[in-house]
């Protein structure tokens, strides 16, 4: 035995764990912008949320940029 220690080094794992927690984290906030959104259907809401889901990254940041703008609030009150 040369003595050397065979697991992951520390750093490694932070980092993995890191990356994971954040990774949960943008998934956990598309998910409540999604069911939020008022333009959303409940069936497009679902595809929506596997999406984000399935493609770790850029799911979320898809929906981020390609989800509906709500409309100015002051037009909404005003009509």
């Amino acid at each position: 035995m040369d003595g050397s220690n065979p697991t992951v080094p520390l750093a490694f794992d932070l980092a993995w764990m890191a990356a994971i927690v954040l990774w949960l984290g943008l998934v956990a906030i598309a998910w409540v912008s999604i069911l939020r959104s008022t333009h959303a259907r409940r069936g497009s809401a679902f595809w929506w949320c596997l999406f984000v889901l399935l493609m770790p990254i850029s799911g979320a940041l898809i929906w981020f940029v390609a989800k509906p703008r709500d409309s100015d609030p002051d037009q909404r009150t005003s009509s």
